[in-house]
């Protein structure tokens, strides 16, 4: 057996035979880099060098035992793994070892008589992989931007990283041993606790969001298998301030788009409605051109209610969409192809999946690129729809005459570079995307056209 880690181990015993012979077998049979020690003076001193993951070592040595060597190096060293050898085989000897700490103990007739060095090399690296483990752990916790504090039931406080410490303006050391109530507002310690009394009683993780001194949590309650006389349990607690204000900041957006649609709807197209019927209304001229004001005046009617019905399709569309539907994109290009004035056009479907989307509105989206290429191609243009080599989205790309001007500014509200556009095709597109949480660009197709890709969406197989 050889060892797949990097493990130095320091074996501690007053016989010099045994203690090498197990140092040069742990060493040249599996892998594990051992050193002698004769005696726990000898242990010691070479353990203040450093550079040890395991000690390995005799219970009944004349100098010091080896439950009496532990707590000596504990003072200095108070994690190392520590394995004792005991001649002993009694409930009294284990006893007395596991309440002083051992990582583990093994007969020492067992690993002499029987040569069982490999289940000694295996005790070792199991507990130095434990050690690593939870001092990666350690680090994690540390470091880590949430707030983590390990409690009991009753809302006794056992330990606290130190992003938790600053969020309760305490040191660390100081909070072990309170009350959360005693530390944080009372309410919400409350709430925190019973919701922690759940998961330990169900044994599964649960999750709350809560309000404390103006800031907004996501919490984590995760029971804890411990050996303590009372049930304890983890609370992370995730700042979550700035998604909240976010989301609130978009309900707010959407409120103000709804008041400006209902005031688009009824304030200006009701009066150009009349208008028109007015316009509709007139005999035909006599003068030709008494005829082409009329004319005029109808035309100028006509773009005004295209804009009306843009701009009013441009506020639905900024909404965020709340609760997406699984469909496939060739499903939602086909109808929306089906919207499309397109006699000399195609459109044809490369490669598609399914997508969580609000389907009404990429249907939008779609018919307003269709129409894009097929308004500056002049009606002649092939359509193609497939998604990116990415697999992060999709792309809608034509075999026309390419992109004109700036690509970031045709997503620009009221830009277009025909004469009949109202400018608001784009930008529609631009939103529904940014609703769904996605990204639309523009960039040049295979054939020298123009490619929208639209990227950030979920994909699925």
């Amino acid at each position: 057996m050889t060892s797949e880690t990097n493990i130095r181990t320091l074996v501690v015993d007053d016989s010099d035979f045994f203690a090498e012979m197990t140092a040069d077998t742990l060493t040249q049979q599996h892998g594990i880099e051992s050193v002698a020690a004769n005696s726990a003076t000898e242990a010691l001193e070479r353990l203040d060098g450093g550079g040890f993951d395991c000690v390995v070592s005799d219970y009944e040595m004349p100098e010091m035992d080896g439950l009496e060597l532990l707590e000596a190096i504990r003072e200095t060293n108070p994690s190392i793994p520590f394995i004792l050898l005991t001649g002993r085989g009694d409930e009294e000897t284990a006893s007395a070892a596991i309440a002083a700490g051992v990582a583990d103990y093994l007969l020492k007739l067992e690993v002499v008589e029987d040569k069982q060095y490999g289940r000694l090399a295996n005790r070792i690296e199991n507990v130095v992989s434990q050690e690593r483990t939870r001092k990666k752990f350690e680090s994690l916790v540390s470091d880590s931007p949430d707030g983590i504090v390990h409690l009991t039931t009753d809302g006794t406080i056992l330990s606290v990283n130190p992003s938790m410490a600053r969020r309760l303006g305490a040191d660390a050391d100081a909070l072990v041993g309170q009350q959360l109530s005693e530390v944080m507002d009372s309410e919400a310690a409350n709430q925190r606790l019973e919701a922690g009394k759940s998961a330990v009683e169900n044994g599964t993780a649960t999750r709350s969001e809560d309000a404390v001194g103006g800031r907004h949590y996501h919490n984590q309650y995760i029971p804890v298998d411990s050996h303590r006389k009372s049930d304890t349990f983890q609370l992370v607690s995730r700042d979550i301030t700035e998604r909240v204000e976010r989301q609130r900041e978009l309900e707010r957006q959407n409120e103000r788009l709804e008041e400006f649609a209902s005031v688009v709807s009824h304030d200006l197209r009701n009066p150009l409605n009349v208008a028109q019927g007015a316009v509709d209304l007139l005999t035909e001229p006599d003068d030709s051109e008494e005829a082409e004001l009329v004319a005029k005046i109808d035309r100028s009617l006509d773009r005004m209610g295209c804009i009306i019905e843009d701009v009013l399709t441009l506020a639905r569309q900024g909404q965020t969409v709340s609760d997406p539907q699984e469909t496939e994109l060739s499903t939602l290009a086909s109808t929306a192809w089906t919207w499309i004035e397109a006699e000399q056009a195609s459109m044809s479907v490369e490669s598609s999946t399914e997508l969580a989307a609000d389907s009404g509105r990429v249907q939008d989206l779609l018919a307003n690129l269709f129409r894009n290429a097929i308004e500056h191609n002049d009606g002649d243009v092939e359509i193609e729809i497939g998604l990116l080599e990415s697999n992060d989205g999709f792309y809608i790309a034509d075999n026309g005459e390419g992109v004109e001007g700036d690509a970031e500014d045709v997503f620009e509200m009221g830009y277009s570079s025909t004469k009949d556009g109202t400018g608001f095709g784009l930008a529609i597109v631009e939103q529904v995307a940014e609703a769904h949480g996605w990204e639309v660009s523009l960039t040049e197709s295979d054939s020298g056209g123009a490619c929208f890709e639209v990227t950030g969406v979920e994909l699925h197989d």
